[in-house]
């Protein structure tokens, strides 16, 4: 924008949103002009005391004359507003928690970017000096020592069960109402202590009440961010905390009280008390400016400096703060309409990519596959599953890989339930796996076949790979169980996945010499790195001998982590803190960090460079290029990953461009 100021409409006419229509007076980089409401009384009343238009309609609220929208409502609503804006266009400050679950989140700021519009949640307390003093003294005193940080955010409210904060169809309840609060903060503080804007758990014990209307009423978090840094935060609708900060090490304590509000209700003055070895000291902050008109002044700054997002709350923070969220109220057994598939608002919109990935043919099963198969071990909820299935196939995408261990058997269930749901299940196609160690027996492969059938809700697979090999157990063996369930009709193609050439060729030619079905279909480990050493015990690599090999036989290699499990990332661009299965550094080193692995990935980056493409995407690229018979396995845990993994499908690379790659 080149204006000197954002122009604002409110949805929502509540106390929030006077608190922000009274504090945009005092902004100069923003104006208010307009405000949506239900209730034409309410709004027509909140307009003519701030001097602003009235809408009831929505569609005339959005055509009105705004840059951008504050959104207010109560957090059931939040998805939808800020949908309804990112598509026109407009950008958007909603207020905590941005929505009710993480995949609601994870969508918005897809399209958010897609559209590229700016999208922050509205923590105002992160835009405040006393916020910046916290963390500035954090990094002074709290570094060297284990810490424990304590905080609260708990009233008691007696109202009525349709009430907002006691209603589920609302998504009422303390954690997303105001437990929200502390849990930003502990990981904000976390994060400065270890050198980083924010830190996610690496777990949660929670301990909760539940109101009768089945939100929680009153919650303890007890977190864990790594060896050093621990926190206990709490919330409630039905009692009274302390709602402060404390902060402790051996020889430190930093206390703020309400460090949320930051002496809004003191005329803009507030404290932090540090004590060091015993001695106290009281540090005061005086704030001239006040505590909604700094995050209006930091959301327009951003807005017309052409910002997607701001530092003070981005897009990975809110993110993470909102999978913890869900962690939190979902183990405290609270359960929310809009987590479900059937209730969600997500469905209600067209956030596909339209890539149309490319199809081969599997000719003895009469259907089309998508050349890139997408991994069913990375799903956190049936909402996150379905949200991501979904978008996967209508932009072409239509096999699927699980396996009996996956998630503990919740990979198929997913699975089935958003194949059942959508009736799919004569259009996509299923690769299972099963018979892992210790369980790589022949007796082993029907009863889980079944089991995983069972759970996904299909009568047959359409392809069933041994998950393992067992070396003490001849391959014939393996290849009369496999028959004698494809017999029944139980699976269409014969594969194997971690088996060695010796092994395989082997097992196919036993099935030859006694007139069985023999493996159509290999997955081992196959990319543009080659591993040094097993990711996992009993993992195989398949190399140009075996390649060669699959491709003379007319065999399709369904390869896992086509990737190299992020060896090609830049990690600046996809960052590893959204998800709790990420692989480590350390991993990383062991597995793929070799001379030539090393010098794969300089040549990846360069010609990447040169393609306009990021370099994750041409390492897929190159996987779907080497030939046709090649299938390979992706995992993202984001629609941001996932037509990532789309855009590979278009690159065409020249047998030059192969061949350079490696050599």
């Amino acid at each position: 924008m080149s204006k000197s100021k954002v122009k604002w409409g409110i949805i929502a006419a509540g106390s929030i949103a006077n608190a922000f229509a009274h504090s945009i007076k005092y902004s100069e980089n923003s104006e208010l002009k307009s405000v949506l409401g239900r209730n034409e009384e309410k709004v027509n009343a909140f307009a003519e005391k701030h001097q602003i238009q009235p809408f009831t309609d929505q569609e005339s609220f959005f055509d009105s004359e705004i840059d951008a929208v504050y959104i207010a409502t109560p957090h059931d609503t939040h998805f939808h507003f800020s949908m309804e804006a990112i598509h026109r266009s407009l950008h958007v400050l909603c207020e905590k928690p941005i929505t009710v679950n993480s995949t609601e989140a994870m969508v918005l700021m897809n399209e958010a970017k897609k559209q590229k519009v700016f999208l922050m949640e509205a923590f105002m307390y992160r835009t405040h000096p006393q916020t910046h003093e916290i963390l500035k003294l954090v990094k002074e005193h709290f570094q060297d020592d284990k810490v424990l940080i304590s905080s609260s955010f708990g009233f008691n409210a007696p109202v009525p069960e349709d009430h907002r904060l006691r209603n589920p169809d609302l998504a009422g309840g303390a954690i997303l109402d105001v437990g929200c609060y502390p849990l930003s903060m502990a990981r904000l503080i976390a994060g400065t202590i270890d050198g980083k804007p924010f830190l996610d758990p690496i777990s949660i014990e929670v301990s909760s009440e539940l109101d009768s209307t089945g939100v929680d009423a009153d919650s303890t978090a007890k977190i864990t961010f790594n060896d050093k840094i621990q926190a206990e935060i709490k919330t409630a609708i039905v009692n009274e905390y302390a709602n402060d900060l404390i902060i402790e090490s051996s020889d430190s304590k930093l206390e703020v009280s309400q460090p949320w509000h930051c002496g809004q209700f003191q005329d803009g003055k507030s404290s932090i008390k540090l004590t060091l070895n015993n001695k106290e000291s009281e540090i005061p902050i005086v704030d001239d400016v006040g505590l909604f008109t700094r995050e209006i002044n930091e959301a327009s700054d951003c807005i017309l400096q052409g910002n997607l997002e701001s530092e003070a709350m981005s897009h990975k923070d809110t993110f993470g703060n909102m999978l913890w969220l869900e962690r939190w109220y979902v183990e405290t057994g609270v359960k929310y309409p809009q987590n479900t598939p059937q209730s969600s608002p997500i469905f209600s919109y067209d956030y596909s990519a339209v890539e149309n990935i490319k199809k081969s043919a599997f000719e003895e099963i009469s259907k089309e596959g998508s050349r890139i198969v997408f991994g069913c071990d990375n799903q956190t909820s049936q909402l996150h599953a379905s949200t991501m299935f979904d978008h996967f196939y209508k932009n072409g995408g239509n096999i699927f890989d699980t396996a009996y261990i996956y998630n503990f058997g919740k990979s198929d269930k997913y699975l089935g339930e958003w194949i059942k749901t959508n009736d799919l299940s004569e259009d996509v196609m299923v690769l299972g796996k099963g018979a892992h160690t210790p369980d790589c027996e022949p007796k082993f492969i029907k009863p889980q076949l079944e089991e995983s059938l069972d759970r996904l809700m299909l009568d047959r697979m359409d392809i069933y790979c041994l998950h393992r090999d067992n070396a003490d157990i001849p391959s014939g063996e393996f290849i009369d169980a496999l028959n004698e369930v494809r017999d029944e009709g139980l699976i269409s193609y014969l594969g194997a996945s971690n088996w060695t050439l010796e092994r395989f060729s082997e097992a196919n030619e036993f099935a030859q010499n006694n007139d069985k079905v023999g493996f159509k279909v290999l997955s081992n480990n196959f990319s543009l790195a080659n591993m040094n050493e097993p990711v996992w015990p009993g993992c195989v690599h398949c190399h140009e001998e075996f390649l060669d090999y699959l491709i003379e036989n007319d065999i399709f290699l369904f390869p896992w982590s086509s990737q190299a499990r992020g060896f090609f990332l830049e990690k600046d661009l996809f960052p590893k803190a959204e998800h709790f299965a990420n692989p480590t550094l350390e991993e990383e080193k062991r597995v793929w960090h070799s001379k030539a692995n090393l010098l794969r990935r300089d040549k990846c980056f360069e010609l990447a460079k040169e393609l306009g493409c990021l370099p994750i995407e041409l390492a897929l690229a190159y996987v779907l290029n080497k030939h046709p018979n090649i299938f390979p396995l992706v995992g993202p845990r984001s629609i941001y990953e996932s037509e990532s993994c789309m855009q590979a499908s278009k690159i065409n690379l020249s047998e030059d461009q192969l061949d350079w790659l490696i050599s």
